[in-house]
């Protein structure tokens, strides 16, 4: 068996991006796995398939005829309350949208994870598309890694999130993350000790319908009941960290343009001058950290890969509380193009001009 499932918890393995996501899979006691294959999630399904049958782990893994059925399958796996994942590239998730919307009025009883790997910068793909969007349409949590130990990570937990809040859980992920290698510390199997059943009158009567009694109205005042606890839960996410500086200025980043934030902030030798707040849920953001940060600085530049998914929300809650802070991203007096992938140099040239440092005689690239 592949040392992804059988390492010991405190080894060190060298992975994929995809092959974390697996092996944060496998500590969840995922029990129901399904996608269709697409650049560039298919490595995290090709790697659980090749190792669900084994005794030590016994779970189900399929390859669907496309990523409606798959999503469905690992939907109805998670009403009976089995841990279910479900992975597609960004263009899979146009295939699901139907019950992917609709899903959330009633919410799972068991975990679901729906993995989404977008492309920036369409090295594989027919658009960029933001995947992250389709969670905010939803109304679902949505995590980010920064690094491959934190996909494996995110990936463990959002099966708990989801079992806590009652709602699928979104994780996206992208083409550098999930084509790259980083060394990754292998945790410990804990699967849930809920016990598979269906009932459905589960916490709501007539759970599980759309359409019969409370109805979808109902059924919708009870998804946008679950907001505030899933506020909370972004708030008190341990895959937030903040880093004050002693200038009132800010870069909160998400994803792999943390990673890209830290290596400039670094180069340009700010370190303990600017705040670093890198956020992990990136929806819905947490309030109670992010308006700190917006109280506490003047001046904001948003690092995000994709389109403005993080700084929309910061624009809004800086209205919503009469904030003058200055937030600059890719919307409006932009300090990134909305189109491409993000890198080091873009985004060290970026926070340079932000600054007003003068990157004359130093290797600058765009």
């Amino acid at each position: 068996m592949s040392d992804i499932a059988t390492g010991n918890p405190g080894s060190r393995l060298l992975l994929l991006g995809n092959e974390a996501i697996a092996r944060g899979a496998i500590e969840a006691g995922v029990q129901v796995v399904a996608a269709y294959p697409g650049t560039p999630s298919s490595e995290i399904v090709e790697t659980l398939a090749e190792v669900a049958n084994e005794n030590e782990l016994g779970f189900y893994a399929e390859w669907s005829v496309n990523e409606k059925v798959s999503f469905e399958l690992a939907a109805g796996a998670a009403l009976t309350g089995v841990r279910s994942l479900a992975a597609m590239k960004g263009a899979g998730l146009n295939v699901v949208m139907d019950m992917f919307m609709t899903l959330p009025y009633t919410g799972t009883r068991g975990g679901l994870v729906v993995v989404v790997a977008d492309d920036p910068g369409a090295h594989y793909s027919s658009n960029e598309q933001d995947s992250r969007f389709a969670a905010l349409w939803a109304m679902l949590p949505c995590l980010e890694p920064e690094s491959h130990q934190e996909a494996k990570g995110m990936i463990k937990a959002a099966f708990a999130l989801s079992e806590r809040t009652e709602l699928p859980v979104v994780v996206r992920t992208g083409t550098r993350l999930s084509h790259s290698t980083g060394v990754v510390e292998l945790g410990m199997v804990e699967p849930s000790d809920m016990l598979p059943g269906f009932n459905k009158h589960w916490n709501i009567p007539y759970r599980w319908n759309v359409y019969g009694p409370p109805g979808p109205v109902a059924k919708h005042a009870w998804q946008l009941d679950r907001m505030s606890l899933v506020q909370e839960e972004s708030v008190g996410s341990s895959f937030n960290s903040l880093r004050r500086g002693s200038d009132p200025v800010a870069v909160i980043a998400c994803g792999m343009g943390a990673a890209y934030a830290r290596e400039a902030i670094r180069a340009l030798d700010l370190e303990g001058r600017v705040w670093l707040y890198k956020i992990g849920m990136v929806y819905p953001v947490p309030e109670a950290t992010s308006l700190e940060v917006l109280r506490s600085c003047e001046r904001v530049l948003v690092v995000e890969d994709g389109d403005a998914l993080v700084e929309s929300q910061l624009r809004m809650l800086a209205q919503a509380h009469g904030l003058e802070v200055e937030i600059t991203g890719k919307l409006f007096d932009s300090a990134f193009v909305r189109h491409g992938e993000l890198d080091t140099g873009i985004v060290r040239n970026a926070l340079a001009g932000f600054m007003g440092i003068s990157l004359e005689g130093k290797e600058a690239r765009r």
